[in-house]
């Protein structure tokens, strides 16, 4: 059976049936319901209900055999405030769906996706390139992996080089002995990276403020300055721990950890008008002030991570929170006895912060957390090329929800439909962290939960 166009009821008019959709229209409409796209992101779906809507159609379900009168009339097109065309169900419709039909009214409609065990449907993922957060950023090009067309922002710049660096992973940033061990893997991984004029990033990248506060950095620029090609004017970028920030200053109260004055505030995640508290990590460029010809830093980002010892990115306080919660979460997993032995031996956990939108069949998302568990069996990552193998691992998806008013859940409820194609949702309510009951120890303990039945209905070897 197919979908139909049918005529509207019109008194003891019965509905005739006008046409069968054709298959890939009636996908678009499957694919809307399933929550896979939105419905102004499906040119299929916008296209056909629009038409439908013009010429003044409804359409007929196929859960039903039978004459049309002895089908249920599923939707009725119906234009909404935003201007969208959507779906929706005759009210006392006379013929009801049968149970559990896609296109079924409240309750009685569901999603096709599994209540517990998820199946993976998108890997490897992409990112996008756009809109990668706050900072304008001098826009100097780099070239390495992951940069592809990227707008070439400061922020964006930071962001690749921590994620380069493998730090957005809590798996190699947790039990560092000081900055300086991460700030060294800053470094390494900055080598993968070329400038416009062929330059590893890394020659010009400096994680010892002691080479800036001692005019190093500046005796150097003024070395490279009557040899730089095309005209322009070489440039160095700072990189290190900050602990306090104050509009352009950078570890003012902090002189030794590196003290640096900015031509312009530092640009890093706010919540309203409030900079996300740090510690961070700072990167800041180097060039030729116009107005003193001086080696000045003339723009910066900092980017707030978990702590000076864990340099994991965050974006918020609750993520900070989250995140402690969630690393008992994984050792609880790794160390479950009765999970180890229904699988046969000990599974691997990494917990990833993404650092750029990911793109899905339903539109691009950025989770806060990407869980990922590898079954005992399976390789591991770097051994299957830096990405978790299908079937070897299961991806659950964790959101930090820091607000409760209705515009906040809105926009989150748009994005968590994209998010469940990457994997099952979790969230957190940060509004409990503090509560007695339901405090972040206590819902990482549900989702460790969670975790735990699900992988043993995916990989249970009895």
């Amino acid at each position: 059976m197919v979908l139909h166009l049918i005529t509207k009821k019109r008194g003891d008019k019965p509905s005739e049936i006008i046409r069968a959709l054709l298959p890939q229209e009636e996908e678009a409409l499957r694919r809307v319901k399933e929550g896979i796209d939105l419905p102004g992101e499906n040119p299929v779906f916008r296209a056909t209900v629009a038409s439908a809507r013009a010429e003044d159609r409804w359409i007929l379900c196929d859960c039903r055999d039978g004459s049309p009168g002895e089908r249920a009339v599923i939707t009725l097109v119906r234009k909404k405030k935003s201007g969208l065309v959507h779906l929706s169900n005759i009210p006392r419709t006379e013929v009801p769906h049968v149970e559990g039909c896609l296109f079924a009214p409240g309750d009685g409609a569901r999603r096709r996706m599994p209540d517990i065990v998820f199946g993976d449907v998108l890997r490897p993922v992409a990112e996008r390139t756009e809109e990668e957060g706050p900072g304008l950023g001098p826009q100097r090009r780099i070239a390495g992996p992951g940069t592809g067309s990227r707008s070439p922002t400061l922020t964006g710049h930071l962001r690749r080089l921590m994620q380069a660096a493998s730090l957005h992973r809590l798996s190699v940033s947790e039990g560092f002995a000081s900055p300086r061990d991460w700030l060294a893997g800053i470094e390494r991984a900055a080598g993968i990276f070329r400038t416009p004029e062929n330059v590893a990033v890394s020659d010009l990248l400096f994680t010892d403020p002691q080479a800036w506060a001692s005019g190093h950095i500046a005796r150097l620029l003024d070395r490279l300055r009557p040899e730089w090609p095309e005209k322009g004017t070489p440039f160095a970028w700072l990189c290190w721990l900050a602990q306090d920030i104050d509009g352009c200053e950078v570890n003012r109260a902090h002189p030794a950890l590196g003290h640096v004055r900015v031509l312009a505030d530092v640009a890093s995640p706010a919540i309203g008008r409030n900079r996300v508290a740090g510690p961070w990590l700072f990167l800041g460029e180097v060039g030729r002030s116009p107005e003193t010809d001086r080696w000045e830093c003339l723009e910066a980002c900092a980017q707030p991570i978990a702590s000076a010892r864990c340099p994991v990115p965050v974006d918020s306080h609750n993520e900070r929170r989250a995140l402690g919660a969630l690393r008992s979460l994984i050792r609880s997993l790794e160390n479950d006895a009765d999970l180890r032995n229904a699988l046969g031996g000990a599974v691997r956990v990494d917990l990833e912060k993404p650092l750029f939108d990911i793109e899905t069949v339903g539109g691009p998302c950025r989770p806060d957390f990407i869980l990922t568990v590898m079954r005992p069996d399976g390789p591991d990552r770097d051994s299957a090329g830096g990405s978790h193998l299908l079937g070897d691992s299961a991806r659950y998806i964790i959101e930090v929800m820091g607000f409760d008013d209705p515009e906040y859940e809105s926009g989150k409820a748009k994005t968590h439909r994209r998010m469940r194609n990457l994997g099952r949702l979790f969230s957190m309510d940060a509004g409990q962290f503090d509560s007695r009951r339901n405090g972040a120890q206590q819902q990482a303990g549900r989702i460790a939960r969670h975790v735990r039945n699900d992988l043993m209905l995916r990989w249970r070897t009895d």
